[in-house]
């Protein structure tokens, strides 16, 4: 489980929740101009709202490598996401020697299948996933979520170099109080984002979380895109993994069966 946590669960974050909402924020959000100005110029650089929207599906294949000192494994993986105006389906598999684990959104009924071991994991594991190695699509989301509160931090240094400080989060209910918090910075010359930093909730405990810092490098043009390349993560401080994508197809035949849970297993 932990090999899942770390390797198939980089795209977590909390996007909706239907089920933990007994306690919703009465206050209105606060939405910065200046803080969306940024964000709105790292869409446009990176295809543009019209391009994002046009994204139906897209499949990302690559390796991965653990970060030194650490005893998770180096693999390949593939990360699959189809997007329709209703939901948002996931599917990432990563294989290493005999091992094969999938990380499935099962159609709101997610679950991990290890080496054909099927573990069920609760609803909101489903409703907390988001595609950040397509950041321009978490971001075009973002914008368009009217419950989002988006602040302006200001400059600081990121790894040597400066960058814009951006603070996001979600108020309406309990649980996207705890999960939606995100931090993104963004290289002041060309826009893009340089890293995110997020909570993914435990598989468990919705309420409890890891943070995790994705560095975004290596942009290139994929269909129209710009998708970062290489994507190097921290949890809660420490290096974890880095990710080398090799291929990237976007809006290519994806099957909505391959989100499917396999029957059995348990939560």
């Amino acid at each position: 489980m932990r090999v899942a946590r770390l390797i198939l669960s980089f795209v977590l974050m909390l996007t909706s929740s239907r089920r933990l909402n007994s306690q919703q924020s009465t206050s209105s959000p606060q939405r910065d101009p200046q803080a969306l100005a940024v964000l709105q110029q790292a869409v446009a650089a990176m295809g543009g709202p019209t391009a994002m929207a046009q994204i139906q599906s897209v499949v990302a294949q690559g390796s991965v490598v653990p970060a030194p000192g650490t005893s998770a494994p180096s693999g390949s993986f593939i990360w699959e996401d189809q997007f329709t105006t209703q939901s948002h389906e996931f599917k990432a598999t990563f294989q290493s020697g005999s091992l094969t684990q999938v990380f499935v959104s099962g159609h709101g009924s997610p679950g991990l299948v290890s080496n054909g071991k099927i573990t069920k994991f609760a609803p909101y594991v489903a409703s907390t996933t988001l595609p950040f190695h397509i950041p321009a699509v978490v971001l075009a989301g973002l914008l368009a979520n009217t419950n989002c509160n988006i602040a302006f931090l200001g400059p600081t240094t990121l790894n040597g170099q400066t960058a814009v400080h951006i603070h996001l989060h979600i108020d309406t209910d309990l649980l996207q109080q705890t999960s939606s918090v995100q931090d993104w910075y963004f290289d002041p010359n060309t826009a893009l984002p340089l890293r995110v930093e997020y909570r993914i909730p435990d598989t468990h405990l919705a309420f409890k979380y890891a943070t995790i810092d994705a560095d975004f490098s290596d942009y290139r043009a994929a269909q129209g895109s710009l998708i970062p390349f290489h994507i190097a993560t921290s949890e809660d401080g420490n290096p974890r993994n880095s990710f080398s994508i090799a291929s990237v197809s976007i809006n290519s035949p994806v099957s909505t069966s391959d989100f499917d849970l396999p029957t059995g297993g348990g939560l």
